[in-house]
């Protein structure tokens, strides 16, 4: 059996910029090396190689921050799911041996080995991060650059197993709480809108009742070689910044138009989040979401963004199954069911969190 191994307190347990609005920011940029096919056409020797060297240029790192490195075959079954509900890597990367992730040890920053590219360097961060989050991608690539040839063309730049990839390689995301835009009925226009800007505003968690689960969306740069780097962040900044200025202004309007409807709204959840025996990983989302309004509105207390965001990673099924595997959390004898487990052990940890938050009535 393989070893399993604890996951770490992780970027999303600290706050950031903005964090009212925006839960996390991600960066990421593709590379491949020069002399061999993309992944999705590589052979497996030449897959083998390709690892061999990214793994020797890993070992040749001067830099301070410890790494992990590990093939994915050799992850039991929790630490996949858990790389996967962490963003990490996607839930069908395939196992073969010569597919491998390398994770910092608060696993802020992260790369991929013969998954879509032969590369891929990915940073998190709380809130709106984008440039710290950048500067540790650019710093690892340029120390791996020292010891790997990348495969660029003059003019071009970088290329990638995607055309939408390719030029500067550079995907950025923010994932954004955006329960006052959908309250107003503004949320499909803002899609609309941005999407004639250049971007992607995508549900983040699947949909329920015409809205993305939470009202959570992501939102991300539809192309990543119309311009360098430097611009492709400067315009993600200043759209996820103006996102943001909408989402409150929508907030403070529903604060002075529909008081009673948010009380209404954010007091159910707490009611229902710190005394339901059990929580379907929708509905904690949904509670988490509701209880961030909350905060934000000044109507809900004792419990700060971080430790909410921290929660949409932590309700998850994977990260939950491994606490119970592991056996060292006491559930009821009568929850049998492995489903009932994990919803039962789902509203214990929201509990846990919410144990200080209360309710603050507006004055009339």
């Amino acid at each position: 059996m393989k070893k399993k191994t604890q996951p770490q307190d992780a970027w999303y347990t600290s706050d950031g910029p903005d964090s009212d609005v925006v839960i996390s920011s991600r960066v990421r940029i593709a590379r491949n090396l020069e002399g061999f096919k993309f992944p999705p056409a590589l052979r497996s020797d030449d897959a083998e190689r390709v690892q061999s060297l990214v793994l020797d240029a890993y070992n040749r790192l001067s830099m301070d921050e410890r790494f992990q490195m590990v093939r994915i075959s050799d992850m039991d079954a929790f630490g996949r799911r858990i790389m996967s509900e962490r963003g990490v890597i996607e839930p069908d990367c395939g196992s073969e041996p010569w597919r491998s992730v390398a994770i910092r040890n608060d696993g802020v920053v992260s790369m991929t080995v013969n998954m879509e590219d032969h590369l891929r360097i990915a940073a998190f961060g709380a809130g709106l991060s984008l440039g710290p989050s950048a500067g540790l991608v650019m710093k690892l690539e340029a120390e791996l650059a020292k010891h790997l040839s990348f495969c660029s063309m003059k003019g071009f730049g970088f290329l990638s197993s995607s055309i939408m990839d390719s030029g500067n390689a550079l995907r950025t995301s923010v994932l954004l709480s955006l329960s006052g835009l959908c309250m107003n009925g503004l949320i499909d226009r803002v899609i609309r809108d941005y999407l004639a800007q250049g971007f992607v505003i995508r549900g983040y968690y699947g949909q329920r009742d015409g809205l993305s689960l939470g009202c959570v969306y992501q939102l991300s740069n539809l192309h990543s070689n119309a311009a360098d780097s430097e611009a492709v962040l400067a315009a993600m900044e200043q759209a996820a910044s103006r996102i943001v200025a909408l989402e409150r202004k929508s907030r403070d309007e529903l604060v002075l138009s529909r008081p009673t409807t948010l009380e209404d709204s954010f007091f159910r959840a707490i009611v229902t989040a710190k005394y339901a025996r059990f929580l379907s990983f929708a509905e904690a989302v949904d509670l988490v979401q509701r209880i961030r309004g909350g905060v934000y509105s000044g109507l809900v207390t004792g419990v700060t963004y971080s430790e909410l965001t921290a929660l949409l990673y932590r309700v998850q099924n994977a990260h939950i199954g491994f606490i119970i595997a592991g056996g060292n959390v006491i559930i009821e004898n009568d929850v049998v069911s492995e489903e009932m487990k994990l919803d039962r052990l789902r509203a214990m940890i929201v509990q846990e969190v919410l144990k200080t938050a209360d309710i603050r009535e507006r004055r009339q």
